[in-house]
């Protein structure tokens, strides 16, 4: 039997753990310090009576039992997400709240405006507003603790329904004053030569990232890991690398990185899809259902479908 000591909060930190591979990581997820993850997690391991994690190189990786409780967990914490939201509606809280969620790239690039917008149009509705990972909103989503969320769409898309907004497009991120930055494009090989700055590996742009160096059979001389593209913009400002990043991000406030010069970034042929997130099965209240068109008339962007490759 499970004492009281194992609380939700133990469940979303193995979680965080789970799908991060990393303690550190999922530390800086949860705003706590690296020992007391790894205390959590050795009691909880302790009190389910097997190990949940084995070391995978700098991180770990799930055992058997860990992907059982990772299975089961993500079914406690929806029926938790559902309780709640059935108290808000029998308190009629929820006709007058949304709870949205946005990637920390969508909440940077366009998001301020269309969400200022509807507060003006509709000042009755409180919007909660969470912003973390996309892989994270979209669990929340699913697990009906968000009602929405703007964010990368994932490819996984069990007990979710995803309304594309655009497509991104990544360039070459290099300093004003960097070897390739006056050229009119830059091809992987070259910039693998040089110092990078990517996402966290296993995040979704890191995955498409990775595949891209895989097929063009190019493995990066030196690579550091930033949590956010916000974050890795930064670094590039520094001079610390170069980075692969949305053209988007660097495009949509102008002037907003005047260090940093993009080019196109040849042989690369990927992209991803940006979009909004509701769990299937649930009907939109009339606030979401308008709060999801406005976004739709604000950022859609249909000629984003077109890649460009080069």
């Amino acid at each position: 039997m499970i004492s009281q000591l194992v609380t939700l909060d133990y469940l979303e930190t193995f979680r965080a753990v789970a799908t991060s591979g990393s303690m550190h990581r999922a530390a800086e997820a949860c705003h706590m310090t690296q020992p007391a993850v790894t205390r959590q997690m050795g009691i909880l391991a302790r009190e389910v009576g097997v190990p949940l994690f084995s070391r995978f190189g700098r991180g770990v990786r799930l055992t058997s039992a860990g992907e059982t409780l990772l299975r089961e967990s993500e079914e406690i914490f929806r029926r938790v997400g559902e309780g709640l939201a059935r108290v808000r509606e029998a308190d009629g809280e929820s006709r007058h709240r949304i709870a949205a969620g946005a990637s920390h790239y969508v909440a940077a690039s366009g998001l301020a405006g269309p969400v200022r917008e509807f507060r003006g149009r509709s000042p009755e509705v409180r919007i909660d507003l969470s912003i973390g990972s996309s892989e994270e909103m979209a669990v929340r989503v699913r697990e009906g603790r968000l009602d929405l969320a703007v964010a990368t769409l994932p490819d996984r898309a069990e007990g979710l329904r995803r309304i594309r907004l655009w497509t991104d497009t990544f360039v070459a991120a290099v300093p004003v004053d960097h070897p390739v930055s006056g050229g009119t494009g830059v091809s992987l090989e070259e910039l693998a030569a040089f110092p990078l700055i990517l996402p966290p590996a296993g995040s979704a742009t890191r995955v498409l990232i990775d595949r891209a160096f895989r097929r063009r059979k190019v493995r990066p001389e030196s690579v550091s890991e930033f949590e956010t593209l916000e974050a890795i913009a930064a670094g590039v400002e520094m001079a610390l690398g170069c980075a692969i990043l949305p053209e988007r991000l660097l495009t949509t406030v102008p002037g907003r990185y005047p260090m940093i010069v993009s080019r196109p970034l040849r042989g690369f042929g990927e992209s991803r899809e940006i979009g909004v997130l509701v769990r299937s099965g649930k009907s939109p209240g009339v606030h979401e259902a308008a709060l999801i068109e406005l976004l739709r008339e604000r950022l859609f962007d249909p000629e984003s479908n077109d890649l460009r490759r080069s």
